[in-house]
């Protein structure tokens, strides 16, 4: 039957319509989008392989002879892992993600109207429908060119697609350019998930990550104590300090996937799924360097003005033993405690009147809600693999690598929406 929306589309515009439908007692939300001067398209807007928000997706096109899939053509990529959706059919590209397609309606203009009409099974009623803008920061602002020093030249990248996923991901921990860095973790996610890379290879990643010898690093301890954010040079320093952390985040999504890319968890390898998580982080850390230089560049600084330490990388070589203790302490410790801070951060530039670095820092924050996701997914799979009661054994597993409790504010929230549940770190807080 045909179901009229009421509502137009501008094929020039950026807006799309989210709508919910109800057949036989059971709701399913979609998204219309607009793409070209004619076609319109109907998808389900939660994505079907892990509930990512499949509406605020980036649509492209894709030649048939690229992909898995017969005819794809135009497509939406979810934000959350980078699976690629067919506009048309649902089909996903990813052959590792059989059986995740997403639901499709034919959608279509009212030849005198010009308003939205969706095909739909018979009995189906529209429950909402409301309009809302699609932004991507990525494409809709210009992307920064990141630099050590105003003057120096960003290397070509080279080739090297023949390259097993572990020589990447340990080329990009050789990498002391921040700006090739960030420009090899996202060549390295596009060869990855249109199927260019296709090996994991093995090999010994570095101890530590290369830096660049203009940057002064020093211990956590001699580092200058960062204000709230009301000066500018106390805005400059906490987007200097948080750069610093997203360019060691880089490293340790590189590192965890090089590090454990050859280990079994219960005679299992790691699958493919594993990889395309951490290079989803990889690349999303990578963005948040890009927005963060941006902004200290903006604000009349640059990376490497100031002071950097290593402190998070020390968990990282503490971790180096075991895939558990790496997911819990990096992932579920140290990156769940950013969910905690973040508002604050952001609350204190909004008081400022910075509103470029509010936007930046809020799709920051909305992005590492996904990796605390991404930690406890495959904490929790390992653990019930190896048949480990999983809050206990992350309990242990902080209290060999972590020192000292959780303290206020603890963002319940933000944590619950990304999976990590209170009975993982309540025991540690100190507001009991």
């Amino acid at each position: 039957m045909l179901l009229p929306i009421n509502r137009t589309l501008d094929p020039n515009s950026s807006t799309r319509i989210r709508v919910t439908l109800e057949h036989a007692s059971h709701q399913t939300e979609y998204v219309i989008i607009a793409y070209g001067p004619d076609s319109l398209y109907c998808i389900e807007s939660i994505c079907p392989h892990s509930g990512g928000p499949l509406s605020r997706g980036t649509v492209g096109t894709l030649s048939s002879s690229s992909s898995d899939i017969e005819d794809l053509h135009v497509f939406v990529t979810c934000p959350w892992h980078s699976f690629r959706f067919s506009l048309a059919d649902g089909s996903c590209d990813h052959t590792a993600a059989g059986g995740h397609a997403a639901k499709t309606l034919k959608a279509e203009r009212d030849n005198i109207t010009g308003s939205v009409i969706l095909h739909v099974p018979e009995n189906t009623s529209l429950v909402s429908c409301a309009e809302f803008e699609f932004t991507d920061a990525c494409s809709a602002k210009p992307k920064p060119t990141v630099v050590v020093t105003p003057a120096e030249d960003v290397p070509q990248l080279e080739d090297g697609k023949s390259w097993p996923l572990v020589d990447w991901c340990i080329r990009v921990l050789n990498e002391p350019n921040p700006a090739l860095k960030v420009k090899l973790t996202a060549h390295v996610f596009n060869l990855w998930n249109d199927g260019t890379i296709t090996d994991l290879g093995s090999g010994t990643p570095p101890d530590e990550p290369a830096r660049d010898s203009s940057l002064s690093i020093v211990q956590p301890i001699k580092t200058k104590r960062i204000k709230k954010g009301g000066s500018l040079a106390s805005r400059i320093a906490i987007l200097h300090s948080l750069a610093s952390i997203e360019q060691w985040a880089i490293d340790l999504a590189m590192d965890v996937m090089a590090r454990f890319a050859n280990v079994t968890v219960a005679g299992e390898r790691l699958p493919r799924e594993f990889f395309t998580d951490f290079l989803k982080v990889a690349n999303d850390e990578a963005k948040h360097f890009r927005y963060l230089i941006e902004r200290l560049e903006a604000l009349g600084s640059y990376y490497g003005a100031l002071s950097i330490h290593a402190a998070l990388w020390e968990s990282a070589q503490d971790t180096r033993g075991d895939i558990l203790s790496r997911l819990a302490i990096v992932h579920m410790v140290h990156e769940a405690r950013g969910l905690d801070v973040n508002p604050q951060t952001i609350a204190r530039f909004e008081t400022a009147g910075d509103a470029d670095s509010v936007v930046y820092l809020t799709e920051i924050h909305n992005d590492e809600m996904t990796h605390v996701d991404v930690g406890q997914r495959w904490f929790k799979w390992a653990c019930n693999l190896e048949g480990k009661e999983r809050y206990s054994t992350f309990h242990a597993l902080v209290r060999t690598h972590f020192k000292g409790p959780l303290k206020p504010p603890i963002n319940h929230e933000d944590r619950a929406r990304a999976g990590l549940e209170a009975e993982y770190y309540m025991p540690f807080s100190s507001a009991q």
